[in-house]
């Protein structure tokens, strides 16, 4: 009970803070969702990672900070392709849906950067939702997470997939995430800088994923990539953590932990990064190029 009433006095407390930032028009999951299969949308996702780069005020630990790479998170969020979706946290709009930390993380963010956020994001432009692939974790009621992952999945069903992950992120690895789709191929990239290889990331995803779902989970180097990819045609949606999220969810648990053979960025990861045989093998078979090395 103590904890409430000083999370309900830090609210009210720091509300001064944040009173006049705008409120911003984002869809809402199931909205995002239908307009990427729908309309065959790109999406650029956005989270508080990108934000800190794009404003230059820090580091995220596995991206370092690169003007280029501001620059051009700078050049999505201006992208108006119809084929295209910028999405951001509608976090930023309301926190009801969050667990305690989260909402205080979130409301701790508008209150650092919410000034300089509202000089550049656009208050007529209607946003979709980052969050269709934060979808457990720092959710406050996970009963409604199996049918958004149900939901999301739909989108690469009897699709030929490109996956452009980390080299330890292994999407689909151990679990049935991406059992719907109609093919699966990896290009493995460096899981942290990744940016310092763009170019030959891009080249490879244009040689390689002509007539495919482009699915990349690669931090701010996705935000860029799915950006610029959708003005070349091609099809590229932005699904970072959502393997993290989705295995979470398997094993039940209510708080990020580590998971064996995977590098996930929000936890140590104390399990090891081998894979057992059984998914080794047909993870290393659907792998097409390495650029990790």
């Amino acid at each position: 009970m103590k904890k409430y009433f000083s999370h309900i006095y830090w609210m009210f407390r720091t509300w001064p803070l944040r009173w006049d930032f705008p409120s911003y028009k984002i869809m809402s999951i199931d909205y995002t969702i239908d307009d990427i299969i729908k309309n065959r949308k790109s999406v650029s996702r956005f989270g508080d990672g990108e934000f800190v780069l794009l404003l230059k005020e820090g580091d995220i630990g596995f991206q370092k900070p690169d003007l280029v790479l501001s620059n051009k998170i700078l050049e999505v969020l201006h992208n108006r392709n119809p084929k295209f979706l910028i999405a951001i946290p509608d976090s930023l709009s309301s926190t009801n849906v969050l667990n305690r930390f989260s909402k205080v993380f979130w409301l701790t963010f508008i209150n650092t950067h919410g000034k300089a956020l509202s000089k550049i994001l656009d208050k007529k432009y209607r946003y979709g939702n980052a969050n269709i692939t934060r979808l457990y974790a720092t959710r406050k009621n996970k009963s409604k997470s199996k049918k958004y992952f149900d939901k999301i999945k739909t989108i690469w069903e009897n699709e030929d997939i490109l996956i452009i992950e980390g080299n330890l992120s292994r999407l689909g690895v151990g679990n049935d995430l991406f059992d719907n789709a109609k093919s699966l191929q990896r290009i493995l990239c460096p899981h942290k800088n990744a940016f310092d290889r763009y170019d030959a990331i891009k080249q490879a995803v244009t040689n390689y994923g002509k007539n495919k779902l482009v699915l990349v989970a690669l931090g701010p180097t996705a935000t860029v990539l799915c950006s610029e990819l959708s003005n070349e045609g091609l099809w590229a949606v932005d699904i970072g953590h959502i393997d993290a999220e989705y295995m979470w969810m398997l094993m039940g648990v209510k708080h990020r932990i580590a998971i064996k053979g995977r590098h996930v960025n929000e936890s140590n990861n104390s399990e090891g990064y081998e894979l057992d045989l059984e998914f080794a093998i047909p993870y290393n078979k659907s792998i097409i190029l390495d650029l990790s090395k």
